[in-house]
């Protein structure tokens, strides 16, 4: 029994070394016997310690084995957390992007004006030019030294699509799907003033169409973008080479129903500083106490009276069709609005701003879409005409606002202040555009010529100056008064009528030389107008009285006051 134990013990120890030692080369192999002959020396409770401790070791080393393995997978879920985290930021930065910095390259596509194949065809073939490809390397190098974002000239960059498609103080200068209305494309080709670039030899045609193809193209910014949709026709009317950005009616706007009676309020009348005529229509608009009088400036017939409840008016002005009248005033002090009225109905058709001070200056733009007020509080403010919302504010001025005008072709807006401050705004937007540095004392008046191409400024220290609205540099200062120059009108032909502290008003040519001299105001002139045709001149002063004379002969026609006559 005993043997068979032994071989039986032999056996499985034999076969558990040739397991054990199997990969080992045959010259490193062990002779199982020798071996078996050792082990079987041991004592078997020794043999059974160390079998116990090799399984002890391996328990243990599975046991290392499954933490190793439980900490690398709490390390795949933190890392599939702090990704999904990651992904949810990056979400939320995209949102708040795309809500506060929409990308303005990617407008709605414009109609295609061929089969949709085609164009998509066109589109991947490149054949439909882009901005980044194609146009910003041609005005990198023939135009960007000039007009970039840290120089913008004349208003405008175009160093990046959006900065291009913003425009400049005149405003845009590409029209989507139009090259010919494009004023970039005016300026390349020399067909408009300034040339770009000014010097040189300018921009090889081969360039130019280029910029033409994209223009007509519809504006792309890159090759993944849609044709930008042409813009709507502007509201305005071609008057020869001039945009007018307004409509004309057949009729020439006058008060077509009856209105109120001027009334006789108070003691006396008011000073004539707040009088302007149509620029249409024989009609003439003062401001009196509480009321604005209306009067025909042919007949010298009263027309009626415009009521303004809110207290003393210090300007007004007709747009530039006649057929709105802005008025602003108040009370010193307290309160100030402004108004439009409809000068056909004699219709209040909005009142805008709730000032704690009255409004100095006022002026409507001439597509009827924004009024601009200004005053005591060094602020001007632009609202929406029909929805009398506040669209921005301008608040670089550190002095009283005395004037505002938008340009007659509706792009641009100068504002003024009593300390010879003076700024260029982009009409839409408020975006600033230039200041205007000349003047040595309060600016009282500004006026545009009839195209929009030059800005007239008269002020305290008695001089008129003028400056180029594209390249934003005064063109000549004249002496007009030797004293401070208080209002201002120009005409269609350029002629420039001024009055100021010295009683008189004086026409001068667009050169600045003094045509002409009209007399006997007998006190500071405070207002001064061209009537509609030119045919006379008139002028308001200190005293509420206004005369009239006539523009060739430069004699006095009649005169009459700011208080109406009583009614027998």
């Amino acid at each position: 029994m005993r043997k068979h134990w032994m071989t039986s013990l032999r056996f499985a120890l034999a076969a558990a070394l040739v397991i054990a030692t199997a990969p080992l080369p045959a010259q490193d192999a062990p002779n199982p016997d020798a071996a078996i002959d050792q082990l079987l020396k041991l004592d078997p409770a020794q043999l059974v310690a160390q079998i116990k401790s090799l399984k002890e070791q391996q328990a243990q080393q599975a046991a290392e084995a499954k933490k190793l393995a439980d900490q690398a997978a709490a390390l795949d879920a933190q890392v599939t957390a702090t990704q999904a985290q990651v992904d949810s930021v990056m979400n939320s930065i995209k949102v708040l992007g795309e809500k506060y910095f929409p990308a303005p390259a990617q407008p709605a596509a414009a109609p295609a004006a061929m089969e949709g194949g085609e164009q998509q065809a066109k589109m991947e073939s490149k054949e439909f030019k882009n901005f980044i490809d194609h146009v910003q390397p041609i005005l990198a190098q023939h135009c960007a030294s000039c007009h970039n974002e840290d120089k913008r000239k004349s208003g405008f960059a175009v160093t990046s699509f959006n900065l291009i498609m913003e425009g400049g103080s005149s405003g845009s200068v590409v029209q989507p799907g139009d090259p010919d209305n494009s004023r970039l494309i005016k300026l390349i080709t020399k067909a408009e003033e300034p040339v770009m670039p000014p010097s040189g030899e300018g921009i090889p045609p081969a360039e130019i169409e280029i910029i033409r193809q994209w223009i007509a193209a519809g504006a792309l910014m890159d090759e993944d973008s849609q044709p930008m949709a042409k813009a709507e026709e502007e509201v305005g009317t071609m008057d020869g080479d001039v945009y007018i950005a307004a409509r004309f009616a057949d009729t020439p706007p006058m008060p077509e129903v009856t209105l109120a009676s001027a009334q006789p309020i108070g003691q006396r009348g008011v000073i004539a500083r707040a009088m302007d005529t149509s620029p249409t229509a024989p009609l003439m608009a003062v401001g009196a106490n509480k009321q604005v009088l209306l009067v025909n400036t042919e007949t010298y017939e009263s027309l009626g009276a415009l009521p303004f409840p809110e207290g003393n008016i210090f300007t007004l002005t007709f747009s530039v069709n006649g057929e709105l009248l802005v008025v602003g005033g108040g009370e010193e002090g307290a309160k100030g609005v402004g108004a439009i009225y409809n000068v056909r109905t004699g219709e209040r058709t909005g009142t805008y701003g709730q000032y704690y001070d009255t409004v100095l200056a006022a002026d409507v733009s001439p597509d009827h879409k924004f009024i601009a007020l200004g005053g005591p509080n060094r602020a001007v403010r632009v609202y929406d005409v029909e929805t009398a919302t506040e669209l921005y504010k301008i608040d670089k001025h550190t002095e009283w606002i005395y004037a505002v005008k938008f340009t007659p072709d509706g792009e641009v807006l100068t504002t003024a202040d009593r300390g010879g401050g003076m700024y260029v705004w982009q009409a839409k937007t408020g975006r600033y555009v230039e200041e205007l540095r000349g003047h040595a004392g309060a600016i009282h008046a500004l006026e545009y010529t009839y195209d929009s191409k030059v800005l007239a400024s008269a002020g305290e220290d008695g001089t008129v100056q003028l400056w180029d609205t594209w390249k934003y540099n005064r063109i000549r200062s004249f002496k007009a008064h030797g004293v401070p120059v208080l209002n201002m009108d120009v005409n269609r032909d350029g002629k420039i009528l001024t009055t100021g502290q010295d009683a008189v008003a004086k026409l001068f040519n667009i050169e600045g030389k003094e045509e002409k001299t009209f007399g006997g105001l007998d006190d500071w002139g405070y207002t001064t107008c061209f009537s509609h045709g030119g045919g006379k001149v008139l002028a308001g002063n200190w005293k509420g009285q206004i005369h009239f004379w006539n523009a060739e002969s430069a004699e006095l026609v009649t005169t009459m006051g700011t208080m109406p006559q009583q009614e027998s």
